[in-house]
């Protein structure tokens, strides 16, 4: 009985935690019209900003989600997940560690990320790909492997997944390979 207490009080508290989050983003952008109407425009800034970081905040969230689970026989460090604020070139980012003994995977996804713009030439450029390395098929998605060992998928051009580390390129594959592209797709 006690525990079926305990499960409804959580469920109801999580509930009301996340349309909190729901309705400050809505209080922000009510404060911020009230104040541009006043014409009180740093104050519609400030309050469409912090609307917009919690918005960008949500977004980095999701894109935990499309990381994959350690592969067998390899264990995982927690999900990051940054938004604009804290990205050194803007938009918002997840990253994931594996390891499996003394070596590593690392997945990174980034998004709205002015360093698309960078890659989105080299990728779709043959040329230049061959370059830097060899083109190939991760699921339906094109993938750049590096010639420093790293893996590089620009998907939807919006977002730019990159996986590295110190694992052979065979175990790289296999952590690109098990991202849920689909899911990402529908971000």
């Amino acid at each position: 009985m006690r525990r079926a207490v305990i499960a409804v009080v959580t469920a109801a508290t999580l509930a009301l935690a996340g349309s909190a989050v729901a309705d400050e983003v809505e209080d922000s952008i009510s404060e911020a019209l009230s104040a541009y109407r006043n014409k009180d425009y740093s104050a519609a800034k400030q309050a469409l900003d912090y609307a917009s970081q919690l918005v960008a905040q949500k977004n980095a969230e999701g894109l935990t989600s499309v990381l994959p689970a350690p592969l067998a026989g390899w264990t995982a460090q927690d999900a990051e997940a940054q938004d604009a604020t804290s990205v050194i070139f803007g938009g918002i980012r997840a990253a994931r560690t594996y390891e499996k003994g003394d070596i590593n995977v690392r997945i990174q996804i980034m998004a709205d990320s002015p360093l698309l713009a960078t890659w989105m030439p080299m990728i779709s450029n043959s040329a230049v790909a061959a370059a830097m390395g060899k083109m190939t098929k991760i699921g339906k998605q094109r993938a750049l492997q590096t010639k420093d060992g790293q893996i590089i998928v620009v998907v939807n051009n919006r977002f730019l997944v990159m996986v590295d580390g110190s694992a052979s390129m065979e175990e790289k594959m296999a952590y690109a390979n098990a991202i849920n592209f689909s899911h990402l797709e529908s971000l």
